[in-house]
């Protein structure tokens, strides 16, 4: 029975190759996307998943909230730097106590060995400062050394490729120094590890000893002041013990809060353990190198993956039930010699699993051949490995299971319900052949999908058009920003630098400062206004560049001047954004005001009001902001060229630069370019809804296709009919595409609000963003209607125009 039903939907399925091909693309196509998105899923929750203590280790997160009102100012995933000792001494129960801090980009050297030349290296991420307990709470596997000499200041371990790059292989390594920044610290390499795999937030590739740190910059241990403050570089995490407690661990950092944090009467610092398996995917604390989808974005992905597979399934559905009038007599036949319902039904759900299994494989082949596109534009490593992932595998059985249900239980039943009689004497049409109304319906069902993603697009669109057109308060083109050797002796030369690099042809300006005007990070601190008793219940981002800042970056004044030259600090202007919170009306009204950065103990008058600009990205408001010279603090300098000749200018740029400081490399960096940086999530986003868009477009077409072209055969008497007693070509393709458009519109007027409410929803993240208008919804009512019209209009045109006398020769 099974080979008869076997070689049945083999014939079935060969005798209508058109309708099979349509059906099993359309398949092949979801399935194809929803391995894509189950794949950038599975990416995303198994971050860090892969340490055997995962269920035991926390980060400690901070926030700090607003005395007066309780509202969170702000969260962070960073601790001070004192936190880690003082954890370990009162927090008993825990295991580990492990603090580790990124410290960016960094010039590493090799000392020269015998008659070989000094090596130089430019490194810009991986780079941090941890203790040895770092390495005892999270796996690492060594290829040589280990980390016990961690405890010891000056030392340091490597990943596999630092280790092959800096010294040949990772044997040669140990033993060997490596000079940090252009203090030429000194560090011994005591430790090779394996490279970390690409799913973590903790990438280190360099981490030299925390104690390595403490001698470096003592204050930052000892100071109590310091507990108020915090880097965002620095993390701390905890092993708590088998068979803990989280809520007793919850309530028992208070008192510790009580203990070590400064009373302060405008906010407070509350603390709190974030699961290890939570810290990628909860973006309110972010990461190191914040690279992750946020959970709500996972979810959006889940859900376009299903609704691409249901609109495939809708196809079969459609076609199969619209086909069933041609097998009417075959079913007929099967019931008069015995067959019995439910052994048709089994019959219909066997073809129907035959055609999921050749999808199935149609589906793994285009997963597979559109995943090198996949990972260049998510920056990752994804890969199919059906074999050898046991997820994978159950996935495809899942889908397998679940597609053949969808797609074809419905059909089944149809089909299996044929009266024998009615089928003999050709009673059963297209109209009886199940619930015309639920053909109709899932026909909507497809291009409220297909229109929701098209409104999702667009916006996405409009929104990235936003972010590259939306004036930010300065000019980002034409600049490049090259990071300047810290240490003190080569200092000393960055007026020359300056002075020098102005003097170049193509050269319009130079600053030296401590950032450019917008960044992913800032110094930010509190501060007291002009004569008051108490400082501010807000912080003041603190800027510090010399006076060419402003001509450079092109920043315009609104009131007073600007800054005097000088070395130190001693004259400052402020932003709008900070006069509108101080309750001036007027710029004019703060000129001879001062300000006192908490912990300074000196007063700065203010002589300058500027105009605001956009101190991070555009989906955060602009920040109270004050600029002042402070020459110890300058880390870059920004040059403004010519952009009729950039390219022999930047030649020109990079060789002043290489002579003043032979030994430090000349990294340069276009503004322009890291403001970009700031939207590859939204980038991402616009790119994934451009493809999920034109996929659901795709999937609805194939399956309207095979609507119409079954509509044709139908009708083909009927178009004879009606032409013979003188209808028009038009007239004829109308009769195909009034139903189509129609269903087009209902769907129209399904999608718009939903499509309004979802998007509203994601703009209103960003605190600067485009508004939806009208244009929106004609582009994606306009296009279903095109689209759909273009894929009905070729087998309508030609049914209205095939030749009547053929179709009308056998009545």
């Amino acid at each position: 029975m099974f080979n008869n039903y076997l070689k049945t939907s083999f014939r079935t399925l060969w005798k209508k190759k058109s309708f099979s091909i349509l059906n099993i693309t359309g398949l092949a196509t979801g399935i194809a996307a929803g391995i894509l998105i189950f794949l950038v899923i599975q990416n995303e929750v198994s971050y860090d998943r892969y340490h055997s203590k995962k269920d035991r280790i926390y980060r400690v997160t901070s926030m700090q909230l607003n005395k007066s009102n309780g509202e969170i100012n702000s969260r962070h995933g960073a601790v001070p730097a004192q936190l880690g000792d003082a954890m370990r001494l009162d927090f008993p129960q825990f295991e580990k106590v492990a603090s580790i801090m990124s410290f960016g980009q960094a010039q590493l050297y090799i000392p020269a060995e015998g008659l070989g030349e000094e090596k130089r290296f430019k490194e810009n991420n991986g780079l941090f400062w941890a203790d040895i307990s770092f390495f005892e709470m999270f796996d690492f596997k060594w290829v040589a050394g280990n980390a016990s000499r961690l405890a010891e200041p000056n030392t340091a371990v490597l990943n596999e490729s630092f280790a092959n790059k800096f010294f040949d292989n990772p044997q040669a390594a140990i033993g060997k120094t490596i000079q940090l920044w252009s203090y030429r610290v000194p560090l011994n390499v005591v430790g090779i590890f394996k490279d970390v795999p690409a799913n973590t937030d903790l990438p280190v590739k360099m981490a030299a000893s925390y104690e390595t740190l403490k001698k470096l910059a003592p204050g930052m241990f000892t100071n109590p002041d310091s507990w108020n403050y915090i880097s965002t570089s620095n993390e701390c995490f905890v092993l708590a013990q088998q068979g803990h407690q989280y809520a007793a661990l919850e309530s028992q950092l208070r008192s510790f809060e009580k203990k070590h944090y400064k009373d302060d009467p405008a906010f407070r610092w509350k603390l709190g353990f974030q699961p290890l398996t939570d810290v990628h995917l909860n973006t309110d604390f972010g990461t190191f190198y914040n690279n992750s989808l946020s959970k709500k974005e996972l979810w959006s992905l889940a859900l376009i993956g299903i609704f691409l597979l249901l609109v495939a399934c809708i196809n079969f559905i459609n076609l199969a039930t619209a086909q069933s009038v041609n097998r009417s007599k075959e079913i007929g036949v099967r019931k008069v010699l015995g067959g019995n319902r439910s052994q048709l039904i089994w019959q219909f759900m066997q073809e129907t699993a035959l055609v999921t299994f050749f999808s199935l494989v149609l589906g793994c082949l285009l997963a597979f051949a559109c995943l090198p596109m996949l990972n260049n534009l998510m920056n990752k490593g994804l890969s199919l490995d059906v074999l050898n992932n046991q997820m994978i595998l159950f996935y495809l059985l899942i889908i397998g299971i679940v597609v053949t249900l969808l797609a074809g239980i419905y059909p089944a039943l149809v089909l299996s319900g044929f009266n024998p009689v009615h089928a003999f004497r050709s009673r059963i049409n297209i109209k009886t052949t199940g619930n015309i109304s639920l053909r109709r319906g899932l026909v909507v069902f497809q291009f409220v999908i297909a229109q929701l993603l098209i409104i999702g697009t667009v916006v996405v669109i409009q929104q990235m058009k936003f972010f590259r057109t939306r004036p930010m308060g300065f000019d980002k083109n034409g600049i490049v920003l090259v990071n300047l050797p810290s240490d003190s002796s080569l200092k000393v030369k960055y007026p020359l630098l300056k002075n020098q690099m102005e003097a170049l042809p193509g050269v319009v300006s130079a600053s030296l400062c401590m950032a450019a005007p917008s960044n992913d990070w800032a110094w930010s601190t509190d501060f007291v206004f002009d004569n008051d008793a108490e400082k501010k219940d807000f912080f003041i981002i603190g800027q510090f560049a010399d006076t060419g800042y402003f001509k450079t970056f092109g920043i315009s004044l609104l009131a007073g001047r600007l800054p005097f030259h000088s070395d130190t600090t001693r004259e400052i202007v402020v932003n709008e954004a900070l006069i509108k919170k101080l309750g001036f009306r007027s710029p004019a009204e703060v000129i001879g005001k001062s300000i006192a950065f908490v912990g300074w103990n000196r007063k700065v008058p203010i002589v300058g009001v500027f105009r605001d600009y956009n101190n991070k990205s555009l989906r955060e408001a602009i920040m109270p902001t004050a600029i002042t010279t402070e020459y110890n603090a300058y880390e870059w300098i920004a040059v403004r060229m010519d952009r009729n000749d950039m390219n022999s200018t930047m030649e020109s740029v990079h060789k002043l630069f290489s002579n003043i400081y032979p030994t430090y490399m000349f990294d340069p960096v276009f503004f322009d370019e890291r403001i970009e940086q700031f939207y590859l999530n939204e980038a991402l986003t616009s790119q994934l809804f451009k493809v999920f868009s034109i996929l659901a477009i795709f999937i609805s077409c194939l399956g309207l296709y095979g609507l119409v072209s079954f509509m044709a055969v139908q009708k083909t008497k009927e178009v004879g009919i009606r032409k013979v007693l003188g209808a028009s070509a038009q007239s004829i393709v109308y009769l195909f595409s009034k139903e189509f458009t129609l269903l087009i519109g209902i769907a129209f007027l399904i999608a718009a609000p939903l499509g309004y409410f979802f998007m509203q929803k994601w703009l209103s993240g960003f605190y600067y963003h485009t508004n939806i208008g009208w244009l929106v919804f004609a582009i994606a009512i306009l296009s279903s209607v095109l689209i759909a019209w273009i894929t009905v209009g070729y087998k309508a045109v030609k049914a209205a125009f095939a030749n009547p006398v053929k179709s009308l020769r056998t009545e």
